[in-house]
């Protein structure tokens, strides 16, 4: 029976957001504090995340053998306190749809667990593809059990569409080492290790990283915007290292657009990208060659809600209609935020599908479905989008299903190239 002063501590624990911590042993006398994780990867390169329990010197050993036996070194870095300990490394020179595995190594200390991913197809391989999608993580609702699940698909990369912390809610943030240990707290989680250790990651953010539903102009976004980079594999561009919007190829048949549809916004020129991102997202959508193309914004573009597309309309007609003037084919919105997962028809989108999920870990909305452009609606469960491109079909199609946390099938989709 636990002692009275033990279910005291739980209790504490519970009410103010935060779950007791975890251990993996596989860290123990690495010197490391969670397993590794990588993203952005392309068919060359990736970009491998760490965290170190104290300043040290920290590299990385890579290859393509699952134990490592022969393997590459990253150039050691110095880790300090003013990322938090963490460390990104890019590696480049990778062989294209390959399996690497790494490691990270703390100067005198074992070497960390191996974690794996894999690279992208070139552009003109005509590869299957499949990659899960989600959003909403709450702390207080660890375990993130639906992470096992997600893992248990094997995808190629998951995209985590924001909310990757909630800075507002369980003790609020207002200091970069606040921002910090949210982050900490929901690294903390084991599925989310497992999961992160075994595929890549694409991430982009929504409001709870800084507040909810929070202006630009908010002096807690830049403390925000430099904890959220320094805890993603995010690849960032010396000549502008605040920027979140990138795209990549995966074969012949995937591109995949994350959007940032929230450091940018002008209510009063109404737009929700702002004025380079949207030229740069009209001319790449409009270049890409990719059969079918993924659009991954952290809002829905199907709602009128004030916070989410529908509040910018000329921006959201602008998109459309230039995928209609420029007949772009193949295009498909995936999307988290709203609570539900759903199956939406973009309006005046002229056929245009959007795919809603999650949350992954957070309060399920209560809302009652009414709109009619609800083509599927559930909001019973935690969910998450898993996309299978079947490239070698004749039509090549995609199919897009939603589960929730026990992998059971809520709804499936088909989309044939031609549409």
């Amino acid at each position: 029976m636990k002692s009275l002063p033990f279910i005291i501590v739980l209790l504490f624990l519970f009410l103010h957001g935060c779950a007791p911590v975890a251990v993996d042993k596989r860290l123990e006398r690495t010197g490391l504090s969670f397993a590794c994780a990588a993203g952005d990867v392309t068919a060359e390169e990736a970009v491998l995340w760490l965290r170190a329990e104290r300043e040290s010197s920290l590299s990385v050993h890579y290859g393509r053998e699952p134990d490592l036996r022969v393997f590459s070194a990253a150039r050691p870095i110095k880790v300090t306190e003013q990322t938090d300990f963490t460390a990104k490394v890019m590696i480049n020179g990778l062989d294209p749809k390959a399996t690497y595995y790494y490691r990270g190594v703390v100067e005198g200390r074992r070497p960390g667990p191996i974690c794996k991913f894999v690279t992208a197809p070139q552009a003109d391989d005509p590869a299957a593809v499949q990659f899960a999608f989600s959003g909403d993580t709450r702390e207080s609702y660890q375990p993130f059990s639906i992470m096992d699940s997600i893992r248990a698909m094997r995808p190629d990369f998951f995209i985590h569409l924001g909310d990757t912390i909630y800075a507002d809610r369980g003790g609020v943030a207002s200091q970069l080492p606040d921002f910090w240990a949210k982050y900490r707290g929901n690294r903390n989680d084991l599925p989310t290790q497992r999961l992160f250790s075994e595929t890549s990651l694409y991430v982009t953010w929504d409001d709870h990283e800084v507040s909810g539903n929070y202006d630009p102009g908010d002096p807690l976004a830049p403390i925000g915007q430099r904890a959220f980079f320094d805890y993603w594999p995010i690849r960032q561009d010396p000549k502008d290292p605040g920027r979140l919007y990138r795209s990549f190829r995966w074969g012949k048949a995937v591109e995949l657009f994350i959007l940032d549809t929230r450091q940018y916004r002008d209510i009063s020129a109404g737009t929700i990208l702002g004025r380079e991102q949207k030229q740069w997202f009209l001319k790449a959508l409009s270049s890409s060659s990719a059969w079918f193309k993924f659009i991954a914004t952290s809002v829905p573009i199907s709602s009128r809600g004030i916070d989410k597309w529908g509040g910018y309309p000329v921006d959201r007609e602008e998109v459309l209609s230039h995928i209609r003037r420029e007949r772009i084919r193949g295009v498909i919105f995936l999307t988290a935020d709203v609570h539900f997962a759903a199956v939406s028809k973009v309006p005046g989108g002229s056929g245009l599908k959007e795919f809603i999920v999650g949350p992954l870990a957070t309060q399920v909305n209560p809302w009652i479905r009414t709109a009619k452009r609800f083509e599927f609606f559930s909001n019973d469960s935690f969910s998450y989008g898993l996309v299978k491109v079947h490239a070698g079909a004749n039509p090549p199609y995609t199919e897009i299903s939603i589960l929730d946390e026990n992998n059971k099938l809520l709804h499936k989709t088909r989309i044939d190239i031609l549409q």
